[in-house]
């Protein structure tokens, strides 16, 4: 009965170890647009590979959060993937400083994948992400004047422009950490523009944020990576997740007339403390119990 109570007292105290900044004196998968090479600037950008059952493998962006978590897109992770890797230490994503195994998938219960609403999920890494130049990513619970800054970054990996001629432009795939400047723009504007898309059928909310520019943004394969914005201190902060855009080559180079849409992070900040304390809380319950079978064996003796 003791050794329950004092249990009990722990895990209530057990909180999500996640990185906050909130003191300010910032339908198709998608890469990055017009960006340029980010040399070691972002260490809690990280990579989720994933390979079905035929092999085929899926790449996405990520952002560590804590010691064995990272945040990611929904739509990356639905399917129950055969095989999954974290890769962290990245400034070339074919030789990844860290390859971690993936212990566990959490999608948000709201997740809609025909709307692409609340695409949020939460991956975790068998053993501890941190390592030499790995660290976590700065959160806001209240994001409101960093969103009002207008400006946004995205970083990842995938399609930019090689070269632009009179003849039109060549695109490639990036094996380099990449990041552009994108101008975050009105949820009335976005809404206009995607309903004309969409037919009506996707609706942007106050949990979602929009942006891009002509030449810059994401693309195919950047999904689950993330929109930053600059804190008055020059902290980077997390405020979005890349999560869709529109399909097509004027898609990818217009992103202003058809804009970028990112999950917007802080209304989910509940749901990822109470899913990292949840784990968290079971794990020291596991470890606890055996604790008591082992006090118990020698209490015999």
């Amino acid at each position: 009965m003791f050794f329950f109570g004092l249990l009990l007292v722990y895990c209530s105290q057990l909180v999500a170890c996640l990185r906050f900044c909130d003191s300010l004196p910032n339908s198709s998968f998608l890469r990055i647009i017009g960006g340029s090479v980010a040399k070691r600037e972002h260490p809690w950008q990280a990579a989720l590979v994933s390979y079905d059952f035929s092999n085929s493998g899926l790449i996405c962006g990520a952002t560590v959060l804590d010691e064995h978590w990272i945040l990611t897109a929904a739509h990356c992770i639905v399917g129950s993937p055969k095989k999954s890797f974290i890769l962290t230490g990245l400034t070339s994503l074919s030789s990844p400083e860290h390859i971690h195994h993936v212990e566990r998938f959490v999608v948000h219960p709201d997740y809609d994948a025909k709307g692409i609403s609340d695409d949020i999920a939460l991956v975790k890494s068998k053993y501890s992400l941190y390592d030499d130049g790995v660290s976590s990513v700065c959160l806001a619970r209240n994001d409101f004047e960093l969103l009002s800054s207008a400006q946004g970054i995205v970083t990842g990996f995938g399609l930019h422009i090689v070269s632009q001629s009179l003849f039109g432009v060549t695109m490639g795939v990036s094996d380099v950490v990449l990041e552009a400047s994108l101008p975050i723009i009105s949820r009335s504007k976005c809404q206009r523009e995607w309903g004309m898309l969409s037919g009506g059928t996707i609706n942007i909310s106050e949990k979602q944020i929009c942006a891009g520019s002509r030449m810059h943004g994401t693309g195919p394969g950047d999904s689950g990576g993330p929109l930053l914005a600059k804190a008055g201190d020059g902290k980077l902060v997390q405020v979005g997740i890349t999560s869709f855009g529109a399909a097509g080559f004027q898609g990818l180079l217009d992103q202003n007339t058809y804009p970028g849409v990112y999950t917007r992070v802080s209304p989910y900040i509940p749901w990822i403390e109470k899913v990292i304390t949840s784990a968290s809380c079971r794990s020291t319950i596991f470890i606890t119990y055996a604790l008591i079978i082992v006090l118990l064996g020698m209490a015999d003796l």
